[in-house]
């Protein structure tokens, strides 16, 4: 009866191992594999923040073009015809007649503003302050794609160091269960222990085929931060690719100074504060009086205009004038200094400065909260990565330790010295030894590259 039982059992396993269904390989095969840097190079080049961050430098070059051609002259022209229709008193017919009237006029004026208050070298000084602020901002908004990206392709290295490890752990099970499927013909073990391994395999596979989906979505996201949406997700792995830099022995306190330094938030603060101190000098510049130099030259032509003689047969006769001789003769030029002084202006000019003095200390604040936030911001990066290091090192005891046991316990089982529950809870303690182990290596990575990031040593990503 007992040995009918033990033939049932092993026939129930083999029906349902040989039925056992297939697993998606990993890696894929035929794949493309993209490195963390390239995947940075195609996140900054086609991430939507990051090109509008790139346009907004374009004008700025024409705005340091524009405070320069503040020096130059104003220079315009101006060109009118007009054309009357209507009737007008003859003096020499002593009569009214029908008359039609054409007037012509042209101008050329020049406007050059000898002294402003030097309103002019503060505009081009707050246009070069403000091409230096956005090209601050193009690099803030660079860091802060860098950090969500490094986000979102650490959770996806997770998934891959979770897949592997799952394959592994499936493929030990299933080595284990061929070991006892041997031990259970042979009569050397109970059918109880296949079915367990079994159970335990179809779990493994449910979690694999679990991170397996997750892992595809999140290649599909990074894929997005890309830009190759057309691009498929089973057709491209990621991994680091890099060198993971080594920062040596650092304190918390420099890396907080060498945060400091290259804090791309602080430098674009600094030229805000700048841009701001130049605006309150051109409120302060509308105080001083304002000198102009000018010149024009003009010529009219009309249709009535032209000589008077008398015939003695035709009467009065109007000869008109060419229209060449009109343009050469009836030009007029000018030159005039003007000299401007504002006495009162409804004291719209003391709200101006009062304006611009708040705005001032307002961007000075700013500054200040900006430079908590990167101290703050470096202070929690050297300490997650400080705990990695920590837990890197304890998981690495752990797992040797973990192995050692595994071995031992493995050796045991397999000549019938304890049982296979003892046997199942060593190897339970190594695999996930091993997977924390796998996962704080990452993260000690991941780390390191954003600290790196921060302070400024690690920027060829």
């Amino acid at each position: 009866m007992i040995g009918g039982l033990r033939l049932y059992l092993l026939f129930i396993y083999s029906l349902s191992y040989g039925q056992s269904f297939s697993l998606p390989s990993f890696p894929p095969p035929n794949i493309r594999w993209i490195s963390l840097s390239e995947f940075l190079q195609n996140v900054y080049k086609n991430a939507l923040t990051t090109r509008q961050a790139a346009l907004s430098l374009y004008p700025t070059r024409w705005e340091v073009y524009q405070a320069h051609a503040n020096f130059l002259p104003n220079i315009s022209a101006n060109a009118s015809l007009t054309q009357n229709y209507g009737t007008t008193f003859d003096p020499f017919a002593f009569s009214r007649v029908q008359q039609t009237t054409t007037f012509s006029s042209g101008s050329i004026g020049a406007n050059l503003v000898l002294f402003g208050g030097f309103a002019n070298h503060y505009l081009l000084r707050q246009a070069r302050a403000n091409a230096a602020l956005m090209q601050a901002s193009y690099r803030r908004t660079q860091a802060e794609v860098l950090a969500q990206a490094l986000l979102q392709l650490s959770q996806t290295l997770a998934d891959s160091v979770a897949i592997v490890l799952s394959q592994q752990r499936i493929q030990r099970l299933q080595d284990q269960l061929q070991r006892i499927s041997i031990q259970i013909r042979a009569g050397q073990s109970l059918s109880i222990d296949s079915l367990s391994i079994a159970a335990q395999i179809a779990r493994e596979e449910a979690q694999y085929l679990t991170l397996y989906n997750r892992h595809r979505e999140n290649k599909l996201t990074l894929l997005q931060l890309m830009g190759w949406e057309d691009i498929s997700p089973d057709s491209v792995e990621f991994r680091l690719g890099i060198e993971v830099p080594e920062l040596g022995p650092l304190s918390d306190k420099e890396a907080i100074q060498q945060a400091l330094a290259n804090a791309p938030e602080l430098e674009e603060s600094r030229w805000r504060e700048i841009i701001q101190k130049y605006s309150l000098k051109l409120s302060r510049a509308a105080y001083w009086p304002t000198i102009s130099l000018s010149a024009s030259i003009q010529t009219n032509y009309s249709s009535n205009a032209g000589n008077i003689r008398f015939d003695p047969t035709r009467g009065i006769i109007t000869e008109p004038l060419p229209f060449e001789q009109q343009v050469r003769e009836n030009i007029n030029q000018s030159i005039f200094i003007s000299f401007s002084f504002p006495i009162f202006q409804q004291l719209r000019r003391r709200l101006q400065v009062a304006r611009a003095e708040t705005n001032l200390s307002v961007s000075q604040l700013q500054a200040l909260q900006q430079r908590q936030q990167v101290i703050r911001r470096t202070q929690q990066a050297y300490l997650a990565w400080q705990n990695a290091l920590a837990q890197e090192k304890a998981l690495q005891r752990s797992a040797e330790a973990a192995e050692r046991a595994f071995r031992q316990m493995q050796a045991q089982y397999e000549v019938g010295r304890i049982t296979y529950w003892s046997f199942r809870d060593a190897l339970q303690t190594y695999t996930q030894a091993e997977a924390e182990l796998a996962q704080a290596r990452l993260e000690r990575a991941m780390r390191t590259i954003l600290l790196s990031a921060y302070l400024g040593k690690y920027s060829n990503l």
